[in-house]
């Protein structure tokens, strides 16, 4: 069945369907072709209460595998608050500026929480 994720509605209930109930933090990548179909989507890590580890080059590696347009990352916070720490913000930027001259476009970074979601892009965290 095909997918498509072309929103930040869109990306927001994926993830909260995937990600709920989660009681470790685990960081998830989904690639999109130009149109919003899903092309894939890998957990890229799984972690602590309150962290987990990501590889730039895994994200660009798998980005690249499925021929990405665009990637929506994504990962929960289980202490129950949605808004992005410092860290989100800087390893955001830097899965951003790992793709841009690659022509892949970093979407969104959305991160669950009760129930709930942020969105960097729309929240202003992401770079144009």
């Amino acid at each position: 069945e095909e997918k498509i994720v072309a929103s930040v509605d869109q990306a927001g209930a994926y993830f909260l369907r995937l990600l709920d109930g989660q009681r470790t933090e685990q960081l998830y990548q989904l690639c999109v072709d130009a149109k919003g179909k899903v092309l894939s989507c890998r957990m890229l890590s799984q972690g602590q209460a309150d962290m987990t580890v990501l590889s730039l080059r895994q994200v660009v590696e798998n980005a690249l595998l499925s021929d990405a347009s665009a990637v929506v990352l994504a990962h929960n916070h289980p202490s129950g608050v949605a808004l992005p720490s410092d860290a989100d913000v800087l390893v955001t930027h830097r899965i951003q500026e790992a793709l841009a001259p690659l022509g892949i476009r970093l979407a969104d970074h959305i991160i669950v929480a009760d129930n709930d979601y942020v969105s960097m892009a729309e929240s202003g965290f992401l770079q144009r």
